[in-house]
């Protein structure tokens, strides 16, 4: 009885330490948001899955398993602690529940959106100065939520949904990443109508935000030291190469 007494305590706090064991599966969640992440053949695919492929797969040697979801989903089960990390630009609600990278995964940069011959977006030079249009954006989308959140913004639960609502005239101007933009406009989405505008300046680090209660929590300064490697060995860019186009190319 005696030796009873003394194994359960045991096993109690050997489950608890359990808490911080390597995961069995380390599940990353994201957006459909080609070519960042996106599902092709029911296989999640994408510029993200490849850098966390290769720093968690195979540098860290952790298994990984990738899910598509709607993004505001994705990021609740982080939240909630059902799935461990994802990869997204920082802001004060996700640091709540989550902690972020030192190094970048990867980076996000902003254009502008419009019809076709619409001159009132031509000398925007400010985000702020797009607050008496209509704009669309993502659901979940917390760049848009901590940037123009006041504003009259439209969500949609995928991107495709914005070109056409821009024809429409539902919206006005779609803020978001040229690199994903000018996928779906490749895509067949009236790429003929619709116009890009630069704003050069608008560059944001995407880092990988690890739930606080994750057991991938433990390696996140070593996940740190793998980016920095990947980014010092040039592999971090070799894999951005493989994704990143210039306007003009199919």
């Amino acid at each position: 009885m005696n030796l009873w007494l003394r194994t359960v305590p045991l096993v109690w706090a050997l489950m608890a330490d359990c808490a911080w064991c390597a995961p069995a599966n380390v599940e990353i969640v994201y957006a459909d948001y080609k070519p960042y992440s996106w599902s092709e053949n029911g296989h999640p695919t994408g510029l993200e899955i490849d850098i966390l492929n290769e720093a968690i797969g195979k540098r860290l040697g952790l298994p990984i398993v990738h899910r598509i979801l709607p993004w505001e989903r994705a990021q609740q089960n982080v939240k909630a602690g059902d799935a461990d990390a994802f990869v997204a630009t920082p802001n004060e609600q996700r640091a709540q529940y989550a902690d972020a990278s030192s190094t970048p995964v990867t980076y996000w940069e902003l254009a502008l959106y419009v019809r076709k011959g619409d001159s009132r977006f031509s000398k925007i030079r400010n985000i702020s100065e797009l607050s008496p249009y209509r704009i669309g954006s993502m659901i979940g989308n917390g760049w848009t939520q901590s940037n123009l959140g006041g504003m009259d913004v439209y969500y949609v639960g995928k991107m495709e949904q914005l070109p056409k609502m821009l024809l429409l005239e539902r919206i006005d101007v779609i803020p978001d990443n040229p690199l994903v933009m000018r996928g779906i406009l490749r895509g067949g989405h009236n790429a003929d109508k619709i116009d890009e505008v630069a704003l050069d300046y608008m560059r944001q680090d995407m880092l990988l935000y690890v739930g606080k209660h994750s057991a991938l929590h433990q390696y996140l300064a070593d996940l740190n030291t793998i980016l920095l490697q990947m980014k010092r060995d040039g592999s971090l860019q070799r894999i951005h190469d493989r994704y990143y186009r210039s306007p003009g190319t199919n």
